[in-house]
């Protein structure tokens, strides 16, 4: 199968998400929506600093280019900590100027009636304080061979929040290398599905995963802020349409502050 330039192996992700989304026009146009992702330990600052280093690279890549939304780190079970809950980002942080979509990320899969608590307490604080909350993200990399279990975990979650209030996913390619009709299914159960590709040599970007997900509609593509292989992926659109991608701001180009799970 053919690779797509894999470039070299990183090491955790740091800090701030800077999800793009890529829209093309019958003439193939571009418009490029920068959206942030501010992890535990980031500032409005770090988004600001980074948005506005995007947005200045956009006249090099012939993109115009538009601020999104911010997605914000607000509770994560896990990594050095167990399952505890930790929270992370609150909302005295963040101007009511902004659409938030909370992101919750889990080692391993925690019950749903728990999440959902967490899930909802936060929704109210956040909007008592005047914050405009658009959506949830469940950052969880679930096996593939149980990708309908977390899908009906997903809809239990889903079923007992506000119905205003979107559900998206983080995601892995081996999904639709090992397990096609799953991973399509559980897409379809949700907004979005950010596709993660920030193990740059484990998870390369082949025909055989073009062709999985190419008729599903919110893809989102990760890659790490110095993997340079979305340039020949942004050739595909030609092929393939209207794509999204995501990119993900690592120790090695931005400041050493506190890692992100991974």
């Amino acid at each position: 199968m053919k690779r797509i330039g894999s470039g070299k192996s990183q090491g955790m992700l740091s800090g701030i998400f800077l999800s793009v989304l890529l829209f093309f026009s019958p003439v193939y146009a571009q418009d490029l929506i920068v959206d942030h992702w501010v992890w535990a330990g980031q500032s409005l600052d770090d988004k600001d600093q980074n948005q506005q280093k995007f947005i200045d690279n956009c006249e090099t890549l012939k993109l115009t280019c538009k601020v999104g939304e911010t997605r914000v780190l607000v509770r994560s079970w896990g990594h050095d900590t167990g399952q505890k809950s930790i929270p992370h980002q609150s909302p005295k942080s963040f101007p009511d100027t902004e659409k938030l979509i909370l992101t919750y990320r889990m080692e391993k899969r925690v019950g749903a009636r728990e999440i959902v608590a967490f899930i909802n307490r936060d929704i109210n604080i956040w909007k008592r304080a005047g914050r405009n909350i658009i959506g949830v993200e469940i950052d969880y990399d679930s096996p593939s061979s149980k990708l309908n279990d977390y899908r009906l975990w997903l809809q239990t979650v889903k079923n007992q929040i506000p119905a205003d209030v979107s559900i998206r996913i983080t995601g892995l390619p081996t999904w639709y290398e090992d397990n096609r009709k799953g991973a399509k299914k559980l897409a379809a159960s949700v907004a979005e599905v950010s596709l993660m590709f920030y193990r740059q040599k484990q998870t390369p970007i082949t025909d055989h995963l073009l062709d999985a997900i190419k008729e599903v509609n919110n893809i989102r593509y990760g890659f790490l802020c110095n993997d340079e292989r979305w340039h020949s992926l942004f050739k595909e659109q030609k092929k393939y349409g209207t794509f999204r991608m995501a990119i993900f701001i690592t120790a090695e180009c931005h400041v050493n502050r506190e890692l992100a799970p991974s």
